[in-house]
């Protein structure tokens, strides 16, 4: 496959993940903003491990649309210049990286001193946010040394 072709079909598959991400967006806003209606609405009236877990739920999916937002700024770039090795781009997969791992840990400690100071009900760390964040980490230096190879490239043409 010509170079051409690579970059076409790079730069049309990353306009659809951009559309893609742009739907989680709304879709985690809707949800972030339904769950905060049933706390304002019936917060009072529930048990505290419920509560616990609607607070923990409204900052995941607070967080969860912020990395969605960045990456669809990421596909979007991609989509427009058909260049994936960028220093934006490098930076842009670090900060998901980076807020993965602030989603590993943030919301059920918040959520605990939200709901009450009673920090019994936060289980400390998601793993699976963990993983996530050190896998994006991890593909950030993948890209960076993308990055390398692309000006190793073109310095030689």
């Amino acid at each position: 496959m010509k170079k051409e072709q690579v970059i076409k079909k790079l730069k049309k598959g990353s306009g659809i993940i951009t559309v893609l991400c742009l739907a989680a967006v709304v879709f985690d806003l809707c949800l972030l903003f339904a769950h905060g209606k049933n706390i304002a609405a019936y917060g009072s009236g529930w048990e505290q491990p419920m509560l616990y877990s609607k607070y923990r739920e409204c900052i995941t999916f607070g967080i969860n649309s912020v990395i969605m937002l960045i990456a669809a700024v990421l596909f979007f770039r991609i989509a427009k210049n058909g260049m994936p090795f960028t220093a934006g781009n490098i930076r842009l997969v670090r900060i998901i990286g980076v807020l993965f791992l602030l989603n590993a840990a943030i919301p059920s400690v918040a959520a605990a001193g939200i709901s009450n100071g009673d920090f019994g009900y936060a289980s400390i760390i998601n793993p699976l946010a963990l993983v996530e964040g050190l896998l994006f980490l991890f593909i950030s230096y993948i890209i960076r040394y993308g990055a390398m190879l692309q000006q190793e490239s073109d310095e030689t043409l």
